[in-house]
């Protein structure tokens, strides 16, 4: 019987990631830009700070939905013409339950 505790463990840390991402966003770039008008009269680091976010942004989204399901490692929410990202309840391919412990 498989156990796949460690997967879900995984799973939840890079959701969790994207979350963070998405929600500091704007607060951090924000305040990047209101120090750097402050310090040196320019929002340039404001403006490289938001490109660098949004490119982990980016990079995070990915790895969220290219995550590979415990049971059979396909991905977990995507087909090639399709993708549920982290609205899949259940695998694409196998139909493992979201968090499923064991089978």
């Amino acid at each position: 019987m498989a156990d796949y505790a460690e997967d879900w463990k995984e799973y939840r840390r890079l959701r969790n990631q994207l979350f963070y991402v998405f929600v500091g966003y704007v607060p951090i770039v924000a305040i990047i830009a209101m120090i750097s008008e402050k310090l040196f009269n320019t929002l340039v680091p404001g403006f490289v700070a938001a490109f660098i976010w949004m490119g982990l942004f980016l990079f995070t989204s990915i790895r969220v939905n290219l995550w590979r399901c415990p049971r059979c490692g396909e991905w977990f929410s995507a087909t090639w013409w399709y993708n549920l990202s982290f609205l899949a309840r259940r695998c694409v391919h196998c139909g493992l339950r979201k968090y499923q412990q064991s089978e």
